[in-house]
């Protein structure tokens, strides 16, 4: 039985070089015993009894739908049981959104590891009203630009903090283009700055 990370495409592609930090990091604790580099929609199957760490719900949701026997957690919940250096914003107030994926027909696991994450880094979390399962959707599933633009402004409008706290980049791209400002939670991890406006194109969610 094999643990591995799968940080997904577009998170490779957005931001490489924390991808490559966060897998030392869990090599070094002896946490995974490699990565798992095929896309979730590759049609490539893992190997029954494989620990997939992922940190993407699309990911979570695709890998689960197409394989048997293996396990899924989330990067979230893993780093809550390590020493990994949480950096501390000091009260920060930050809204959060949670991803299509992470609603109704899967496990809340990212819902509350996400949020946890947020506690250790001492983030003031404001919830909207419309939270967790009955969140409104970001709009970047949509095919259709105007649409998916509509969406995002609409979501926005439900946060009250000019700060929003995502857990997937297809979200993060979405809200690049409102008047909040998308936090990824891997950037808020290693203290970087969010860039939402990446080019079109990436696979996502």
């Amino acid at each position: 039985m094999k643990t591995l990370f799968a940080p997904g495409c577009a998170l490779k592609k957005y931001k490489p070089e924390l991808i490559d930090r966060m897998t030392r990091f869990l090599q070094e604790r002896g946490l995974i015993d490699g990565l798992w580099d095929p896309c979730c929609k590759s049609g490539e199957h893992v190997p029954e009894g494989t620990t997939l760490i992922v940190c993407c719900p699309g990911c979570s949701h695709h890998f689960g739908e197409e394989n048997q026997g293996i396990s899924i957690v989330s990067l979230w919940k893993v780093l809550l049981g390590t020493d990994f250096p949480f950096p501390d914003y000091h009260g920060e107030k930050m809204s959060i959104h949670d991803a299509c994926h992470a609603r109704h027909r899967h496990s809340p696991e990212m819902q509350v590891s996400a949020r946890q994450l947020c506690e250790k880094m001492h983030i003031d979390l404001v919830e909207p009203d419309l939270t967790r399962d009955e969140a409104r959707c970001c709009g970047g599933s949509s095919p259709d630009l105007e649409k998916r633009i509509a969406m995002a402004h609409l979501r926005a409008a439900d946060f009250s903090e000019s700060s929003v706290v995502v857990y997937c980049t297809g979200c993060t791209r979405s809200f690049s283009v409102t008047s909040v400002a998308p936090r990824h939670l891997l950037d808020l991890l290693f203290e970087e700055t969010t860039q939402g406006l990446y080019p079109p194109g990436y696979p996502c969610t």
